[in-house]
């Protein structure tokens, strides 16, 4: 039993030793995106971890790919958080100015503890400012020189698979399209994307899996993923990586694989040492990743109504409104079709209100199917980020 089922039982001590020795590493996007949002020590952490794989590193063409189309809105984005922060701190200011008079118009409280309060208010928010202006001084420029790029292209220099051709990439996007539907993972908890985008993660698990099968090494898989199209979850804790996965893999490769998490990775990668460096980096990728978490619970947008004023199955005319709940760097928002349109329609979008104060923008949109379509929205001005609030797009979809 336990040979007929050897993909299932955990790997023994001796095996991850001999995986970690001998095995391909490789990592999904956001591993990659990841270290522009790290601080430094982690960041060198991290990629002293990952070059110890020199050699023995492989990257999937659709990582890379996504990698270099998703650099760019990465680094503009943290950007962004500086001038949020001081918009933020702008906000803290204001919002102590009112208490501060009133306190001073009271007759029973003396001049001198508001005068003392306010002396220290204005203190700190200055400290704060001076700080922020410190931070933000340092922070790299990586348009111009940048290090991560460099030791990216360096680790997987002669390392990156090719993309499918053309009639097996169709197959392979019929064949995500399918599990998808049927929530068989990886990748059917991807939403909101148009085109091929919603089937990244089967494109990458599938490529990487032909790797293997080619190489015939076991695997050692890194990935920033928290989602149950990757994971199993129990009492909302991770256990493992999904039975299915463990078993496409042995059953199509033969071969073992391990799945990290990047915090856990970092972790067994420096179980010798136990410097506080390496143990602070450790921390900071969890609370980032409970971060990321977090924010996905609360949604970045909701809609607010979709109102269409012609709705054939031909044409469909309206205006979508959604909110933004807290300022970003881009966002995706999604409308619908009803009825369905007999084919899938050119569509023009336009931005027609969004809240004061907002940034010069770009509008993509996508609409590959006939039930619904995508608007995604970003920022152009470096440094700036898209305000809360509500926005406003009209839409015209026809289909001749």
């Amino acid at each position: 039993m336990k040979e007929m089922f050897k993909w299932y039982f955990p790997s023994t001590k001796k095996e991850i030793e001999d995986i970690w020795k001998k095995g391909i590493l490789t990592v999904d996007t956001n591993v990659l995106l990841d270290l522009y949002r790290y601080h430094l020590n982690t960041r060198q952490a991290l990629l002293s971890s990952l070059k110890k794989f020199k050699g023995r590193a492989w990257l999937s063409h659709q990582v890379a790919d996504e990698f270099f189309k998703n650099r760019n809105s990465v680094i503009l984005s943290a950007a962004g958080a500086f001038n949020e922060a001081e918009r933020l701190l702008l906000e803290v200011k204001k919002s102590v100015e009112e208490p501060l008079k009133k306190l001073k118009n009271s007759r029973i409280i003396p001049d001198e503890l508001e005068e003392n309060l306010e002396t220290a208010i204005n203190a700190s928010i200055s400290g704060a400012e001076e700080s922020l202006k410190k931070i933000r001084s340092e922070y790299p420029n990586y348009k111009e020189n940048d290090p991560i790029l460099k030791s990216i292209c360096n680790l997987f220099e002669s390392s990156v698979g090719l993309p499918f051709e053309k009639e097996i990439l169709n197959e392979v996007l019929k064949e995500a399209k399918r599990r998808k539907e049927n929530k068989i993972p990886p990748g059917f908890k991807d939403s909101n994307k148009d085109g091929d985008r919603p089937f990244g993660d089967y494109i990458i698990w599938r490529q990487i899996i032909e790797h293997v099968k080619e190489s015939k090494q076991p695997l050692i898989f890194v990935t920033s993923e928290q989602k149950e199209d990757w994971w199993e979850k129990s009492s909302g804790q991770i256990t493992g990586p999904l039975y299915e996965l463990l078993k496409e893999f042995y059953m199509e490769t033969g071969q073992r694989f391990l799945f990290y998490r990047t915090d856990r990775f970092l972790e067994f990668s420096n179980e010798s040492s136990s410097s506080q460096a390496n143990i602070d980096a450790v921390e900071e990728i969890r609370e980032f990743v409970s971060q990321r978490q977090r924010t996905r619970e609360i949604p970045l947008i909701k809609e607010i109504y979709q109102e269409p004023s012609i709705n054939t199955i031909d044409s469909a005319v309206g205006k979508l409104s959604v909110e933004l709940q807290e300022s970003t760097f881009k966002f995706t928002c999604s409308g619908h079709f009803y009825p369905n349109l007999c084919r899938v329609p050119s569509l023009k979008v336009k931005l027609v209100s969004c809240p004061p104060g907002s940034p010069s923008h770009g509008l993509k949109i996508g609409a590959g199917t006939t039930f619904d379509f995508h608007i995604h929205i970003k920022s152009t001005e470096i440094g700036s980020l898209l305000q809360p609030g509500e926005y406003i797009f009209e839409y015209e979809a026809k289909t001749n």
